[in-house]
This record gives structure tokens, C-alpha cells and sequence, in this order.
């Protein structure tokens, strides 16, 4: 299974965010679309593309701490980061089965503040719990990947300020 990330650089007029708030060294001019992949098989491929939005760990704490600032950013997120994830094949992801289509994706705050990712279906956004990390590494724009999970199937991990979030797309039988 070959990867490919490829980023792509289109500047962009920005939405008002949440989290641009605070920036914290990120420039919202450098914000752009991005893509990233993985071949399941020659000319089928997994692709995810979305929008590297600049972070602020200040603002996300903000929006944590807030119960109106999380609803509002669950209503927004997910239309600013733009992100479509298309696949040739059936994939699975918490028990749920994902046709060969393409889908929105986003990430959502949940009540206590930790992260899921949001698919769109049938008209409803259906979250899914991400395994959340820290690490040393500091992401001043949402940075996501597509590679190989050791366990088998794909593993989607999405990186933000001093976190990042990783679930596993496994191929439906």
C-alpha cells in the first residue's frame, strides 16, 4: 500500500473561526487546502481532502471551557474545514459501513471537551470517538494524514496544536 501526502497551497479569503481568536503563531494567510491519500489498490484510492485551518491552543481551551463557544463551534467546523473524504471501496468505522462515495467530515467537541470526528449521513452529522494524544511536536494549522494501521485498514489522524486524534477505517468485507 503505497502513501501519498501531497500538500496543496491555494490562498484563500478566511471564515471568521473560533479559533483564530488567538493564533499563536500561525498566519491565516497561509491557509490553503491540503490532501492527503493512500493507494488500496493500483488506480483505487483513499483520499481525504480538507482545509489546513490556522490554530490557537488558547481559543480551543476557551471553546472547551465554554458550552455556548463548543456549540457554536460544532454548528461552524465543520463546514470551514471544507474536508471530503472519497473511497472506491466499503469502508468501516465504529460499526458503521461507509459506501464507495465520497463524505464530510469535521471534527466535534463533545460535552466534556474532548474531540470526535463527525461524518455526514444521511443528513446527520454521526460522531465517532477519536483515540486523543498529546505529543511534544506543536501544529499551528490542522494537519490530517491518511497511512497504514497496524492493526489493519487505514488509520485517519488529524494533528492540531500539541494534540491529535487517530481512528481506524477498516475495509468492509
Amino acid at each position: 500500500m503505497g502513501v501519498k501526502i501531497i500538500g496543496v497551497a491555494l490562498l484563500l479569503a478566511g471564515l471568521p473561526l473560533l479559533a483564530r481568536q488567538e493564533r499563536g503563531g500561525a498566519d491565516p494567510a497561509r491557509e490553503g487546502f491540503a490532501r492527503t491519500a493512500i493507494d488500496h489498490s493500483p488506480g483505487r484510492e483513499i483520499e481525504l481532502r480538507y482545509r489546513q485551518l490556522a490554530w490557537s491552543e488558547e481559543a480551543i481551551a476557551r471553546v472547551r471551557a465554554d458550552p455556548g463557544l463548543r456549540q457554536r463551534w460544532n454548528q461552524t467546523i465543520p463546514i470551514a474545514l471544507q474536508s471530503e473524504l472519497s473511497t472506491p471501496v466499503a469502508l468501516m468505522v465504529g460499526g458503521r459501513r461507509l459506501e464507495p462515495d465520497r463524505y464530510r467530515i469535521g471534527l466535534w467537541l463533545d460535552e466534556g471537551g474532548a474531540f470526535d470526528l463527525s461524518i455526514l449521513l444521511d443528513q446527520d452529522h454521526v460522531r465517532f470517538p477519536l483515540e486523543l494524544a498529546e505529543t511534544d511536536q506543536r501544529f499551528p494549522y490542522l494537519t490530517c494524514s491518511l497511512l497504514p494501521a497496524p492493526e489493519g485498514g487505514i488509520a485517519l489522524v488529524i494533528q492540531w496544536g500539541s494534540e491529535y486524534g487517530r481512528i481506524v477505517l477498516d475495509f468492509a468485507r
